[in-house]
């Protein structure tokens, strides 16, 4: 499978499309992290719309060279470092995160581009509504990427929210779904479950996926730049973040609930409302 050499005609134009590629590298050398970075992809856009847009052409095939090409490149960081030093050239730590970062950056800024115009396409030319993952939306609560940013920030970002699809559905169907079905006419209490379910999301979503996987928001709280930080230390952060998003739902939901249990005291019932001889019950003055 040559993943490379189906989207780039030369290395010059896979160079102008991704920046800093060493012109000593080849397509050959970069294959396996390509088919990695395709892998990954094609799980979101499915392969007959990943295979549409390779024989396309305009702004989404270029979106397509654009995220294969630089998560190629951030999945390659690592195997560049051991090249480099082979040739005798040194790589300082905070050079080779600052790399993978950008390419990591590049890659969501490309993909969050091109679901966005497969997204806003009412003509729907390559079928994208039609994807696994666009029919699974219909079953959810949080049904686009800009309500979920606004319960919580997720960086706008199109291939999160697409990401976390399973995720939410998953949640609705083991934990949540009876909560919605009780609220359903009390707009406020469904609001504030759409909160708790977007705060579940994240936080399963923080651990299960890959820290390259995760939105700028949520990456940029904790990757510096100092060679002191340690994968521990970052691992232990995103937990506790985690953590305390999972701890504020279950609140929420808690909360909800005792509101739903609460009975209703402005429903006055004439029959069981005064005092009747079987009662046994007598005001005395």
């Amino acid at each position: 499978m040559k993943v490379l050499e189906e989207l780039f005609s030369t290395l010059k134009d896979f160079q102008t499309m991704v920046s800093g590629v060493d012109s000593s590298v080849d397509f050959s050398t970069l294959n396996s992290s390509a088919i990695s970075a395709k892998k990954q992809i094609v799980n979101i856009l499915s392969a007959d719309i990943y295979k549409r847009l390779l024989n396309g052409e305009g702004e989404l095939k270029e979106m397509l060279q654009l995220a294969v090409g630089n998560l190629t490149m951030a999945k390659d960081v690592p195997f560049d470092v051991i090249r480099k030093r082979k040739a005798d050239v040194d790589v300082y730590k905070y050079e080779m995160e600052n790399m993978r970062r950008s390419y990591v950056d590049n890659y969501f800024n490309a993909m969050d581009s091109l679901i966005s115009i497969l997204e806003s396409d009412e003509k729907d030319p390559v079928k994208w509504k039609d994807t696994p993952y666009c029919k699974l939306r219909e079953n959810l609560k949080i049904k686009s990427t800009d309500e979920f940013n606004l319960l919580y920030p997720i960086d706008s970002s199109y291939l999160f929210f697409f990401r976390t699809i399973p995720i939410q559905n998953e949640i609705l169907d083991d934990t949540m779904a009876d909560y919605f079905v009780r609220a359903e006419k009390k707009e406020e209490l469904a609001r504030r479950l759409k909160r708790a379910l977007a705060q579940l999301t994240v936080a399963t979503a923080i651990r299960r996926f890959d820290l390259i996987e995760l939105p700028a928001t949520i990456r940029n709280l904790y990757e510096d730049n100092t060679s002191q930080r340690q994968a521990s230390n970052e691992q232990s952060r995103l937990l506790e973040l985690a953590a305390d998003l999972a701890k504020s739902a279950m609140e929420t939901m808690q909360n909800v609930d005792l509101t739903l249990s609460e009975p209703e005291t402005n429903n006055i019932e004439t029959e069981t409302s005064f005092n009747r001889p079987e009662d046994k019950i007598y005001l005395m003055s």
